[in-house]
């Protein structure tokens, strides 16, 4: 099983988590941390460490908010280590997704949430312009 951990700049990533726990209950081995104003880089990154630590899994999925951010930074740095990885986007479709193919290699698990992730962002407006356009023809 791939342990997960959401990191965001303040309270997002927490949020995200009890989002998902409405949707597929309460989860083993899935953490969110939030990067709260003033707290240093050093302390996040122990924060990440304790809970790799603490999951004791092979292999851990760091997905964070945003690319070149605090949270990247201190998470990317875990990337040594080659049974982690970090994904920046964090969204909801992707932690959704993260859960059901937790059983998958790090690698391929990789794959799918990132697809997740972009799939997720849709144009509804686009989309029912599309629709109707087929619907005419």
């Amino acid at each position: 099983m791939v342990g997960i951990i959401a990191i965001s700049h303040g309270p997002f990533s927490k949020a995200l988590i009890k989002s998902v726990e409405m949707v597929y209950g309460k989860q083993d081995k899935v953490e969110a941390l939030s990067l709260e104003p003033g707290e240093s880089m050093e302390n996040l990154k122990n924060n990440i460490n304790e809970i790799i630590e603490e999951f004791k899994v092979n292999e851990v999925l760091i997905m964070v908010d945003l690319l070149g951010g605090t949270p990247y930074n201190a998470s990317s740095i875990e990337m040594e280590n080659s049974n982690i990885n970090v994904i920046t986007g964090l969204n909801m479709p992707m932690i959704l997704e993260a859960l059901l193919f937790r059983n998958e290699t790090l690698e391929k698990m990789s794959l799918i949430v990132t697809e997740a992730g972009k799939s997720g962002i849709v144009n509804v407006a686009e989309r029912l312009h599309n629709l109707n356009r087929f619907k005419d023809n």
